[in-house]
């Protein structure tokens, strides 16, 4: 099948007002699901093929991805959050049918005199999770940002990981979290943020973005509050973003990028339907300043053409 080039910085038509610029596009198929900004400006791509991690830098007049490490034991990474001052965790395991095996958190950090000659040999697997299912969404404590939350898509939980101990427990259990039972797709939680006082969330199956409030400590309090709705059936939402007011801004699967108010509020700002503007939104990062995010995707089939995964700059 043809995989597109598409020049990098080329500014692309949109549906939607906002301006895109394609930054990069893989030109053999990988499914980019998340990423983070680093402090130097530069992206980390997690993925679902091999469980590899990119980094990109987007203010390159030539962006490309390159490889910077692999996780062992793992064929698909998810989640990722900051946990100290470049340093990482993340999840990962061996991907199934909505069902993983050897689901672990990993940590890498690019502050060791290593990174420069061998940045794999910073990758450290610090918690395996036997019980997790499918691990997804993942956010650090802004309090103590070595514990990690990361959701469970299928069994509907958040686990609290202390990534310097490798001590993991379910610190929240919830419906809100999990998929209905007749569900054709069965991912629950997917999108994991914190925000204030809050952990925000996307739940795919029941198309619903949500929040409840957390301690300090990570404990939940309170009942869960959900602040929008899909407008549109059959589609669904995945990773987001927070502007500096609170407003979201979450990858949809019909190839948008939705703002949502914290009044539940709901616009596209750019892509839909059958535009290859956006192929496969999985992720929205957005830049300080708040004047543009970038969006990854995991690619897909755009009139009979496949399209790898991109990362692609949006204007706000």
């Amino acid at each position: 099948m043809h995989l597109p080039i598409v020049t990098p910085l080329a500014l692309l038509a949109t549906s939607a007002f906002a301006q895109t610029t394609q930054l990069f596009n893989f030109t053999s198929y990988v499914d980019i699901e998340n990423g983070i900004i680093r402090p130097n400006g530069h992206l980390l791509l997690t993925t679902f093929s091999d469980g590899r991690l990119f980094t990109l830098d987007p203010l390159s007049p030539h962006p490309e991805a390159k490889l910077i490490a692999t996780f062992p034991g793992a064929t698909a990474i998810t989640g990722i959050a900051s946990i100290g001052p470049d340093k990482y965790a993340i999840a990962g395991g061996v991907r199934g049918s909505y069902h993983y095996t050897n689901e672990t958190i990993y940590t890498i950090d690019f502050n060791t005199t290593t990174r420069d000659t061998n940045p794999n040999t910073t990758v450290q697997a610090v918690a395996h999770l036997p019980n997790a299912v499918m691990l997804n969404g993942m956010a650090a404590l802004p309090a103590h940002p070595h514990k990690v939350l990361t959701g469970d898509s299928r069994l509907g939980c958040l686990f609290l990981t202390d990534t310097a101990t490798g001590e993991t427990d379910v610190a929240f259990k919830h419906e809100a979290l999990s998929a209905p039972a007749n569900a054709s797709m069965p991912i629950g939680i997917n999108g994991l943020k914190t925000f204030g006082e809050y952990v925000y969330f996307t739940n795919t199956a029941r198309g619903t973005f949500a929040r409840v409030r957390i301690t300090p400590n990570g404990t939940v309090v309170g009942d869960v509050q959900v602040i929008a709705t899909l407008n549109a059936e059959g589609d669904d939402w995945d990773d987001f973003d927070f502007g500096a007011d609170g407003t979201a801004y979450v990858a949809q699967a019909s190839n948008e990028i939705v703002r949502i108010g914290l009044d539940g509020s709901q616009e596209v700002v750019v892509g839909g339907g059958d535009s290859n503007v956006l192929v496969g939104p999985t992720s929205v990062h957005v830049v300080r300043g708040g004047r543009s995010a970038y969006v990854t995707t995991r690619g897909g089939t755009v009139d009979g053409v496949l399209y790898s995964g991109q990362v692609v700059e949006v204007e706000l």
